[in-house]
């Protein structure tokens, strides 16, 4: 069942291929980004003791959790959703609206639509049924671990430029948030709305080690060596460089 999802997922994307480079290498991250979600997803699952349903609905939600991109890029020009429209909304209509997800049992369909309308939020709510909460972490994780890698090949020095991909935040090199350290010190996620610079986004990225949920996960950020990259990249600061440490616990816990 997977392979058809990903067929019509790839038709889906090519839909909005308009033969413009630079609109069509835009869509062409989000579908890289979303098949490296799923693989993500499926390294999260196999080492997990889940039930096989849920496995599949996170793989299923993880393939389809950025179908709002395609249509909010087309419409807007851009991947932020405070300048345009929620995406994970946006996807969950698209997704109705294609009848992909149809055939599906109503309850494996209520967990995939689900997953994909909260992957983006700042926190997962609470109430949810113990396994709609499972399958929309596997997703957050997923997600999370492969935009680190895409950041990181727009962040680094002499690496690839998009102002759309860093979503139009300023470079300048020795400029960062004091609010989203404090949120970092907080042991919190920092908060899109706060980002200014692209240091900003560095910093967001690190304090998502505060909403990684499984071990898995945590692992993969800490053996790809993202912690000590960001920092790297980061002004070196004493209030920065006291955050390192407070990142390295929380993955080795």
């Amino acid at each position: 069942m997977l392979t058809a999802h990903i067929s019509w997922f790839e038709e889906h994307v090519r839909g909005f291929l308009t033969g413009d480079a630079e609109d069509d290498s835009h869509i062409e991250l989000k579908k890289r980004h979303s098949l490296n979600v799923l693989a993500e997803a499926r390294a999260i699952t196999s080492a997990l003791d889940i039930a096989p349903r849920l496995a599949e609905a996170a793989h299923l939600a993880a393939l389809f959790h950025d179908a709002g991109r395609f249509p909010q890029y087309r419409d807007f020009k851009t991947f932020r959703d405070g300048l345009s429209t929620n995406h994970a909304l946006l996807g969950v209509r698209s997704l109705r609206a294609g009848g992909v997800l149809a055939p599906l049992d109503p309850d494996l369909r209520v967990l995939v639509l689900g997953a994909v309308a909260m992957h983006n939020r700042r926190a997962v709510p609470g109430r949810l049924s113990a396994g709609l909460d499972t399958v929309t972490r596997i997703v957050r994780d997923s997600d999370k671990l492969d935009i680190v890698n895409i950041m990181l090949e727009h962040l680094r020095p002499g690496g690839k430029r998009s102002d759309v991909v860093v979503l139009h935040m300023a470079d300048e090199p020795d400029r960062y948030s004091g609010e989203i350290v404090a949120q970092i010190r907080a042991g919190r996620i920092g908060d899109y709305s706060l980002m200014r610079y692209e240091n900003d986004f560095k910093l967001l990225l690190l304090s998502w080690v505060f909403d990684l949920n499984f071990a898995p996960s945590r692992r993969a950020f800490l053996e790809r060596g993202h912690v000590k990259e960001l920092f790297g990249l980061l002004p070196s600061t004493p209030e920065l460089t006291q955050l390192e440490d407070s990142i390295y616990d929380v993955l080795n816990r």
